[in-house]
């Protein structure tokens, strides 16, 4: 593999988890690759493809990425084509006539193309070995770019070629998201191979001013040499500012859905070859965009979710120099999404998974901890963090609160502890509270059992959640444990500042934790979202997440108009799910009773 690495590619070694991969994939094993935007992906499935006989088929989501990846390939050597619909029928009548022949070792094509018999019909005359998913996320309708011809060709492919090997790719997929690209394309856990999301040199920024064209023009003007794209949310808003920058002698294009194709080949070829260092654009600008030295990207608008937003600010460092990843907003964008989101012609059930999403992303908008973090643990809850040190939270000059006490005091409480704690329990035990997560475990008797009963539940959550988007405290599966840099806690050796958060000082606190779940009725939630998942036929993510099982649990809501309340609960899921989850919860009232 590594010959044909250095052959092809110029590369002397392989990048985190290629290599995995890239096995995997040739021991004849279905493979899910997830890896950050420009870490070589493609790599991943062009290597087999080049050592396997016969030809790849390649299933990509855009023509402007076939070609260009087409292009590359055949710059290398590597003989590759693609069949969409720039093609004149004599070209595709040709093309086929070489496919047939086996000169191609690959072939791109988007997934509408299976729509057309004739090739359907060509596809079981060729020797095809393996299929590659490309932007594997469009695969899942959980995903933020679901493309449902990506899902519908699964089974017509299994059909035409039931002996080739599967693997997808993608850089934005939470565990929702990969466990549902998992079933659709038969690939066991063991064959999941992924890195962090985390990239060190993207600084991850959100400035709030209200002078949102200013920053924009003051941070090119700073930065007069390097490249940058600014999105916007619409097309009105890429006209507006882009003529704002013209107006103060900063030349850029722009790229919208608006635009005719020649000018949007025309526009996107200027700044991909330097001529101009600035695109204004919607979010129909990037993908495929292989140019390595933009060194900054500005959202004029929050997106609707962090994958789409993890996406975008991913075409920023390539080369891995420094690169600037900015967030502007205003209270309009989250009003604007939400009226994208009523308006879909989308079902219930996902129209309340979007709600969720920009949930996320509303709480990345508003954070105080490390914006790294947040978006690594959005991607893999159970990964363990450090602080960057290099986003604008991490460098906020407004921590300055001394919180070393309560940190040491959590740490002491999770390393003493026999069992592991959730982060309920923790602050259960904390606030001195006789809950029954705590006396089943006789937890009471901890030395630390209320040794911050002055503190609200929201006060103990904030320092919890700093102490793990930091490094010093780790969750894995819901469960805290501490680490070796736990220790700078218990030896007093580092002082631990966060934005001032208290309310309530030197008096005790009697407000029972109202947001803190009662954990064995969460676990009878699970079971009940589990037999409803078997009953539909669904994931259990698309019932209701984690998050809004443990709101049930925290509020334990008696009928439908208090159900409705909660967040994720839409119209479909109130009369689809909902009683079940409400039978769940009387019944545990009432066994709580009996035990009184």
């Amino acid at each position: 593999m590594r010959n044909i690495l250095k052959q092809y590619f110029g590369f002397d070694n392989f990048r985190p988890k290629q290599e995995a991969i890239i096995n995997s994939v040739i021991s004849g094993k279905n493979t899910l690759g997830i890896l950050p935007t420009g870490s070589g992906k493609s790599v991943c499935f062009q290597v087999p493809g080049i050592k396997f006989s016969g030809t790849t088929l390649v299933i990509s989501p855009l023509i402007s990425l076939m070609r260009d990846q087409v292009e590359a390939l055949n710059r290398q050597g590597i003989p590759a084509a693609y069949l969409n619909s720039t093609l004149k029928k004599k070209e595709i009548d040709m093309l086929m006539k070489h496919l047939e022949a086996g000169e191609y070792d690959f072939l791109y094509v988007a997934p509408e193309r299976f729509n057309s018999e004739e090739f359907t019909e060509l596809i079981k005359r060729l020797d095809v070995p393996m299929v590659a998913f490309d932007e594997a996320h469009c695969i899942s309708k959980w995903g933020h770019d679901f493309r449902p011809s990506y899902q519908s060709i699964i089974p017509e492919l299994r059909a035409l070629l039931p002996n080739a090997i599967t693997v997808g790719l993608t850089a934005t997929a939470t565990l929702e998201v990969q466990e549902n690209i998992q079933e659709l394309l038969n690939i066991e856990n063991e064959d999941v191979h992924k890195t962090s999301v985390a990239r060190d040199n993207l600084h991850l920024h959100v400035n709030g001013t209200y002078q949102r064209e200013q920053y924009i023009l003051s941070h090119i003007q700073d930065n007069p040499d390097s490249s940058g794209i600014v999105y916007a949310a619409t097309r009105a808003e890429v006209e507006k500012i882009s003529l704002y920058l013209e107006n103060n002698d900063i030349e850029n294009v722009i790229y919208h859905g608006g635009l005719g194709k020649e000018e949007r080949n025309r526009n996107q070829r200027k700044f991909v070859s330097d001529d101009v260092n600035i695109v204004v654009a919607t979010n129909a600008f990037g993908m495929g965009i292989d140019k390595p030295d933009i060194r900054f990207i500005i959202h004029h608008n929050m997106p609707g979710d962090i994958e789409s937003y993890y996406q975008e600010i991913g075409r920023a460092g390539r080369d891995g120099q420094i690169s600037e990843c900015i967030l502007l907003s205003s209270p309009r964008d989250v009003n604007l999404h939400q009226f994208f989101i009523d308006r879909s012609n989308s079902t219930d059930q996902y129209k309340d998974h979007m709600r969720v999403k920009l949930d996320r992303m509303i709480q990345y908008n508003r954070t105080s901890k490390c914006l790294r973090s947040f978006i690594t643990k959005y991607f893999d809850p159970d990964e363990y963090v450090e602080a960057c040190g290099s986003c604008s939270n991490c460098l906020n000059p407004g921590r300055t609160y001394d919180m070393t006490e309560e940190a040491e005091t959590v740490a002491a409480l999770i390393r003493t502890c026999e069992i592991p704690l959730t982060r309920e329990q923790s602050i259960q035990i904390l606030r001195g509270e006789m809950s029954e997560d705590v006396t089943n475990h006789s937890l009471e008797e901890m030395d630390t059992f209320g040794r911050m009963d002055n503190y609200l539940t929201g006060e103990i959550s904030h320092v919890l959640e700093e102490l793990i988007l930091r490094g010093y405290i780790h969750q894995y599966e819901d469960l805290l444990y501490t680490v070796d840099k736990s220790e700078q806690l218990l030896d007093s050796e580092t002082p631990v500042m966060t934005v001032p958060f208290r309310k309530y000082f030197n008096e005790k606190v009697n407000i029972s934790t109202a947001s803190s779940p009662n954990e064995v009725l969460f676990r009878k939630l699970v079971e009940t979202r589990a037999e409803l998942a078997d009953k539909f036929n669904i994931e259990e993510g698309g019932i209701f997440t984690d998050m809004t099982l443990r709101e049930f649990a925290r509020k334990v809501p008696a009928s439908k108009q208090e159900m409705v309340q909660i967040q994720g609960v839409g119209s479909y899921k109130l009369k689809h799910y909902c009683p079940k989850f409400l039978e769940t919860i009387r019944a545990h009232k009432e066994s709580v009773a009996v035990a009184k």
